[in-house]
């Protein structure tokens, strides 16, 4: 299977980010935690008041009874909070459950998207290797041909059709026309992603890639090489029979 390079598009393509929204009961919280500590003073000074009253202090029983409310509205207050708070709690986490799926629903279109692009890539891959193999049966019954239609006599060696020369640091290398072709997918592959079959034409080119010479440059020289060969046989006999006349 084809893999991307590690950390490839990374930073191309980053996960989809859904952006988070405030949370409210921390803030509620603090409030509560402040008017517990405020109820918890009144609390204690109550005692006090409470000791002057006894003592039939005078203003003493008003103070206690203004106490007494002051402690009574810290306590709904602290009452209010608490609800808010519950309120809150339940308000953040609902919010984080949508995010949640926010997140996930981003996620799976970005995911979706990738898998339709690898679906059509594999597709069109699948197609081109469908031509690929026609064509390379069409090339093979085009080297039979050739090997039938080349004359015999014209020149003092054997024609290899199904071979080709490439050049290998300036020095020309015959190499079957397979093994040309498995270099070409070689050339243009990644070591994590090539061809079935893809392999160096030339074991010095097996770590040079780029100096892998291109195909269609091979087979152009070679044809013109076959048709130049020929012509120049020809001329060869069209000299020798006019020197002969």
């Amino acid at each position: 299977m084809f893999r991307r390079k590690s950390g490839e598009h990374a930073a191309d393509d980053p996960s989809p980010q859904v952006e988070a929204s405030a949370q409210r009961a921390p803030a509620v919280q603090e409030k509560l935690d402040c008017a517990l500590g405020a109820l918890g003073e009144l609390e204690e000074e109550v005692a006090a008041f409470a000791l002057d009253a006894a003592e039939r202090k005078p203003g003493a029983a008003e103070k206690l009874a203004g106490h007494r409310s002051r402690i009574d509205a810290a306590r709904t207050a602290v009452a209010e909070l608490q609800a808010a708070l519950r309120l809150a709690q339940r308000q953040d986490a609902e919010a984080e459950l949508a995010e949640q799926a926010a997140a996930r629903d981003a996620q799976l279109r970005d995911f979706e998207t990738t898998a339709d692009e690898w679906t059509r890539v594999g597709v069109e891959l699948s197609v081109m290797i469908v031509k690929a193999a026609k064509l390379r049966i069409d090339l093979g019954t085009l080297a039979e041909e050739l090997q039938q239609k080349f004359p015999t006599g014209i020149v003092s060696h054997p024609i290899d059709f199904k071979s080709v020369d490439i050049m290998v640091g300036g020095i020309a290398n015959p190499v079957a026309i397979d093994a040309l072709l498995a270099g070409e997918m070689f050339k243009h592959g990644l070591p994590n992603a090539f061809l079935p079959g893809a392999r160096a034409p030339h074991a010095s080119l097996a770590y040079d890639r780029p100096s892998i010479e291109a195909a269609p440059v091979v087979f152009r020289r070679a044809g013109a090489y076959f048709v130049g060969l020929l012509r120049k046989g020809f001329d060869a006999m069209k000299s020798n029979n006019s020197e002969a006349a």
